[in-house]
């Protein structure tokens, strides 16, 4: 059983270690068990097995939200109770998220295995009170907050599917020409500083010879083509920006990537270094305990980012910093390097091997090799017989 969402870097660690389970667990039976929110149409629509259950944040001060939010987690841990008994888990995988508060705490009752996943670098409040009682905790690098004797270091679990990209398929698919190519995410809702500010850069920058592929989110797309149609009115640009809702290629884009401007989300810092890209990051200021920020320390003292704080981002600000590292290309390899000895593309693996541990299994299959250049050249990340010890 995998618990965890309300956003993508809660859920998407939980797909990427099921696709692995699916690849060396001939049989098993997977259930995902989350709100209403985000995994409740992703996981349906993707084909996953999906239960929802009633769950509510815990409020951080004392007060009457309290006596409600204790209602609807304790209706959750009865209904997640019978999922468990209906199902037989052999473990649980919580990925964080107030929902795997519930999910958690029923498989602590029932005496079944649990294993946390914990992708940012402060602990999320659901998978810091369940520590006490998992049998291992998955973390994306030594940190504090986590009882140490049980932390293992395996990086943040990325899906398979994402590490398998080729760079000619992805100038076909998007359109892409023989360009230096700067990958644009906001996240699956995109972000509206963030977009704004790479469209002023892009009209600052509009006769230079690169081009943008830039995931919008599906709310801002409108605003961003006609950003693009008021530059090419006063035009011809020489920069290309295509423009999209939301990129479901996520390997052909990175594979075509030579830079990535994103948010400091745990799940896509994992796919960039898994890929080894520079970025230049812009950390969202609300998220809670302010992660992001540390997320993005981690990388910047390695000498793998730039960050750009929010409230510093400007048109500006964003095209200086690119023409800087557009002149420098040794500092962008540079960077490119330090992100790859960041990445942990095997990450899923080793936290499908707690789960096998602490229910009691050897592992079934070999795990993949590490990913490589194709026989062309070409980027890519490919998966095949050998075995990496967990």
């Amino acid at each position: 059983m995998i618990t965890g969402g309300g956003t993508g870097g809660h859920l998407y660690p939980g797909i990427a270690v099921a696709e692995v389970v699916q690849a060396r667990v001939p049989g098993a039976e997977i259930l995902f068990v989350g709100g209403t929110r985000l995994e409740a149409h992703v996981l349906r629509e993707a084909g996953w097995s999906f239960e929802a259950v009633a769950a509510h944040p815990l409020p951080r001060r004392i007060g009457l939200s309290l006596v409600s939010s204790t209602a609807v987690n304790s209706a959750g841990t009865v209904q997640s109770l019978g999922l468990l008994r209906r199902w037989r888990a052999d473990v649980v995988l919580a990925t964080g998220g107030y929902v795997a508060g519930p999910v958690g705490l029923a498989s602590v009752i029932l005496g079944i295995p649990l294993v946390l996943q914990e992708q940012n670098m402060l602990p999320g409040l659901a998978n810091f009170w369940l520590a006490r009682w998992a049998r291992a905790i998955s973390v994306p690098a030594l940190m504090a907050g986590f009882p140490a004797d049980r932390v293992v270091v395996t990086g943040v679990p990325v899906r398979p599917s994402v590490l398998r990209g080729d760079r000619e398929r992805a100038r076909l698919a998007f359109g892409l020409a023989d360009r230096f190519t700067i990958l644009v995410l906001g996240g699956s809702q995109g972000a509206l500083s963030l977009n704004r500010a790479v469209g002023e850069a892009a009209t600052l920058m509009m006769y230079e010879p690169i081009q943008i592929l830039h995931q919008t989110g599906r709310e801002h797309l409108e605003w961003v083509r006609r950003e693009i149609g008021h530059r090419e009115h006063v035009g011809p640009p020489v920069i290309r920006q295509i423009p999209l809702p939301f990129i479901e290629q996520m390997g052909d884009a990175y594979a075509a990537a030579d830079l990535v401007i994103c948010r400091a989300g745990a799940s896509t810092l994992a796919e960039v270094t898994a890929w080894g890209l520079p970025a230049i990051l812009v950390p969202y200021p609300y998220a809670a305990g302010r992660h992001q920020d540390a997320n993005a320390r981690l990388l910047a003292s390695a000498g793998a980012v730039e960050v750009i704080p929010d409230a510093e981002l400007t048109g500006l600000r964003l095209q200086d910093l690119i023409r800087d590292l557009l002149r420098d290309r040794p500092r962008l390899r540079a960077m490119a390097g330090a992100s790859r000895g960041l990445g942990r593309p095997d990450a899923a693996e080793r936290v499908l091997d707690l789960l096998l541990l602490a229910a009691g299994r050897k592992s079934m299959a070999p795990a993949p090799e590490p990913p490589g250049e194709s026989a062309g050249g070409q980027r890519t990340h490919r998966f095949g017989a050998t075995h990496i010890p967990g």
